[in-house]
């Protein structure tokens, strides 16, 4: 069984690791907007509402990603400085597995040998992925082929 805490079972949305959330407000999600910004569709997958501090953690790091391209180990492990309190393990553990499992980030590795201490191992460089986007766009494909067929019968 799930446990729930009273906040989200109120809400109409039970949000989980594998689900996006749309919002009934429909004056944040205008149909007729052509594009979302990245914030709106942070808000799909981290709803204010229901993960208020996934929510504001995930759109510094996106905001962080988009400014350099690319986050490496260091950078990552320095999350809480950035002046976000102890965001780190709820960015490690929650944020990050779901954009990656989404496809909205990559992980790249680069082994590594430390000349000094004789040290190996492999460093984590996040970076953004066009993976989402594929699997958007073949989406809208077959529900845009669906209802065409539908209207044709």
């Amino acid at each position: 069984m799930v446990e729930v805490d009273d906040e989200v079972r109120k809400s109409s949305t039970v949000v989980t690791k594998h689900s996006i959330a749309i919002p009934l407000d429909e004056s944040k999600y205008r149909k007729s907007d052509r594009a979302w910004n990245w914030e709106k569709i942070v808000d799909l997958f981290f709803p204010q509402e229901q993960s208020p501090k996934r929510n504001k953690y995930a759109k510094i790091f996106l905001r962080e990603l988009k400014e350099e391209g690319e986050i490496d180990s260091e950078k990552l492990n320095a999350f809480d400085q950035w002046g976000h309190e102890k965001g780190k393990s709820n960015l490690k553990n929650n944020i990050l597995p779901k954009l990656r499992r989404v496809g909205i980030i990559k992980y790249d590795y680069v082994e590594y040998r430390s000349q000094r201490e004789g040290k190996q191992g492999r460093e984590k460089i996040i970076k953004p992925c066009s993976s989402f986007t594929s699997v958007l766009d073949s989406m809208a494909n077959g529900w845009a082929a669906y209802e065409s067929a539908s209207r044709n019968n």
